[in-house]
């Protein structure tokens, strides 16, 4: 199948008389490297169908139209993955899925052709779509839930803002040892690489700042389920939290003793952002999986 490769449009129509750039920044919020970029592209940047230089004055009525991205490449380099997506939402510029426990999001040794990022670049060329793989954020093999991919530069720079300045949100649930103290609670650390091991972290004196955040959802006889959600994205910050505190998570070979599940319960069931491009609310969920289910499934609810 012959791909299409994909373009993206913006425009807009001048209220006010002003220079074109700072109509750009202004209205598009355009950077100046995206207006730069788009200089040198032969449609990158008209007015009323016509191109036209930044320092130009635009007026009223005026129509505005920029092209973002006219990619003549797309990720050739991966294999197209086997299996089928489960796709939570879609649109032109945004991409979501639930990914399943046990596999990488990007290729990795090991895993060249078995990525969630190599399932997506297959999606894409069934659709006849030639698009560069960009996901937005990782999670661990272990860790099933929402993994967002952008479809284009811009969508993939604005999420990312969204994500640090916190109007990205994501939540997660997670079946941890014993009971926690406090309904609510704040873990409030510094991380670093555990020296005496190769994969694990740990909490130290002075590090890199990590906060999480946890909400007893319910309570079964030896262990709990949480809701968690973070406001630094460090490597095991869940994991590592929740040991500090005592109560692991069930299944976690690195941090725990609790085995009853073969891989660690950790789902990424909730996300909330902003459309890049129009600013609408999109809220996402991702059922809880049945490994996690199954351990839940015929046990004592507490509360």
């Amino acid at each position: 199948m012959e791909r299409v490769f994909m373009k993206k449009y913006v425009s807009a129509v001048v209220d006010t008389p002003e220079i074109l750039e700072q109509f750009l920044r202004r209205e598009l919020g355009l950077s100046r490297k995206q207006i730069s970029q788009a200089k040198f592209r032969e449609e990158g940047i008209c007015v009323n169908g016509e191109r036209c230089r930044v320092t130009a004055a635009v007026k009223p009525g005026d129509q505005v139209t920029v092209l973002l991205e006219s990619e003549d490449r797309e990720s050739a380099h991966l294999v197209s993955g086997c299996g089928t997506l489960r796709i939570l939402y879609e649109d032109e510029d945004i991409l979501a899925v639930d990914k399943p426990s046990g596999m990488v999001v990007h290729p990795s040794h090991g895993h060249y052709e078995d990525s969630l990022a190599n399932m997506a670049a297959r999606y894409f060329r069934e659709k006849g779509m030639a698009v560069r793989i960009r996901p937005v954020g990782r999670l661990d093999k272990d860790t099933s839930g929402i993994v967002l991919f952008a479809k284009n530069q811009v969508a993939a720079a604005r999420l990312s803002e969204q994500k640090n300045s916190g109007e990205f949100c994501k939540e997660y649930l997670a079946l941890v040892q014993g009971v926690p103290e406090q309904q609510k609670g704040t873990i409030c650390t510094d991380m670093n690489k555990d020296p005496e091991s190769l994969m694990k972290m740990k909490t130290v004196e002075k590090g890199l700042r990590a906060v999480t955040h946890y909400e007893i959802r319910q309570v079964f006889q030896d262990y709990s389920l949480i809701r968690v959600s973070i406001e630094t994205g460090r490597t095991h910050q869940i994991r590592v939290h929740m040991a500090s505190i005592g109560h692991p998570l069930l299944g976690d070979r690195l941090y725990g003793k609790d085995m009853r599940m073969e891989r660690t319960a950790l789902h990424a069931a909730a996300c909330c952002f902003r459309q890049p491009f129009t600013g609408e609310k999109i809220q996402l969920q991702a059922e809880l999986p049945e490994d996690m289910k199954k351990v839940m499934d015929g046990n004592i609810c507490i509360i």
